[in-house]
């Protein structure tokens, strides 16, 4: 694996949360398969009722691809959820959130793909955002809060989250920012006692989407009011305790000025900087000054170009993880990398 491999951009929040709402809504991607027992065409008929919602999720192409299926014979009606006959079915299956799609008819001489059974019929209701029946209200509107550091110009941009949401189903109502000075912001941070900044705050519809739901233990917590807070933040970012920014790297950069050939020494810059590392100072040193050669005596160093990260590297997991197979990590907490034959270009074996 080369070193270019080992260090790609990594958002934690976002990679999380985009797989699970990527699961969650699979079975939409999907569509329909079916899989019919005999030789005749089973005879179907599917109901489609409709609600008037304008946020909430349409069933309208299953339900297309139920009416076109060549499998089946299939009696296809679009109703109402004011409709006498929508009412019946409502009560009769259970329904709680529409658009709903309920089968009925040969049932048994059939399986469909992302409906659940309801004793003789199949039934899809819709995912959120969806109309719930008790509350007479959309459900899965998500608003988001964020808090910002007042001064923190390279920390983590969480306002990222909402788009990348709404771009895998998440339907995001609104946003709004807030300075942590702000009076709004000093409240969202006693009520969510949040300790790291930046911070972002989804209102409790969030918990309409299941998978979300289940998967928030690996990002945050979900708050008394039912808001589900952001607790992972990728570094840098502003620690409310110490008043400091978490997440600053030293970068110091050796090479030997006697190789012209050798790779330049500012590739490790390149490759940390995409990976989101906050390089606070850079050094960059020859081997053959003093400055250098006190870098090379104090941790050993045998081979260049290379570098040193000093500072707080550690607070980035997915570089604390892959270290040990590139580097070292030294007694004071330097990271200091070793393993530069991996990169495949030319370099100084300094102890021969």
């Amino acid at each position: 694996m080369s070193h270019h491999q080992l260090f790609k951009p990594i958002h934690i929040v976002l990679s999380v949360l985009i797989g699970v709402v990527l699961l969650f809504n699979a079975y939409q991607i999907a569509g329909i398969n079916t899989l019919v027992a005999g030789p005749e065409k089973p005879e179907l008929e599917a109901t489609l009722i409709t609600v008037d919602c304008e946020d909430c999720i349409g069933l309208n192409s299953i339900f297309g691809q139920l009416k076109t299926s060549k499998e089946f014979e299939v009696e296809a009606n679009e109703i109402s959820s004011t409709d006498t006959r929508a009412k019946r079915l409502m009560q009769e299956y259970d329904i709680m959130h529409l658009p709903v799609i309920i089968v009925e008819g040969d049932t048994d001489k059939v399986q469909l793909q992302g409906f659940a059974k309801n004793n003789d019929a199949f039934v899809m209701q819709a995912p959120a955002p969806y109309y719930d029946v008790k509350s007479a209200s959309t459900v899965g509107l998500v608003s988001i809060q964020y808090v910002k550091a007042d001064s923190c110009q390279n920390c983590t941009d969480l306002t990222l989250l909402g788009s990348q949401l709404t771009q895998f189903g998440v339907a995001i109502a609104d946003e709004t920012t807030f300075a942590a000075s702000s009076s709004e912001g000093k409240q969202l941070i006693e009520t969510y006692q949040l300790t790291k900044l930046p911070a972002a705050i989804l209102s409790p519809d969030a918990g309409a989407y299941e998978s979300l739901q289940q998967a928030w233990t690996q990002v945050g917590d979900i708050a008394p009011d039912g808001s589900y807070v952001v607790r992972v933040i990728s570094p840098p970012y502003y620690d409310l305790a110490s008043k400091s920014i978490k997440g600053k790297v030293n970068l110091i950069s050796l090479y030997d000025s006697t190789c012209a050939d050798c790779y330049n020494v500012s590739l490790h810059k390149t490759i940390l900087q995409n990976f989101g590392m906050f390089i606070a100072s850079e050094t960059t040193l020859d081997i053959n000054v003093p400055e250098g050669k006190q870098f090379v005596d104090q941790y050993t160093i045998t081979a260049v170009p290379t570098i040193i990260l000093t500072g707080e590297p550690s607070l980035y997991p997915a570089l604390d993880q892959v270290w040990p197979s590139v580097g070292t990590v030294e007694s004071d907490g330097a990271y200091v990398f070793r393993n530069v034959a991996q990169l495949e270009m030319k370099y100084v074996n300094v102890t021969s």
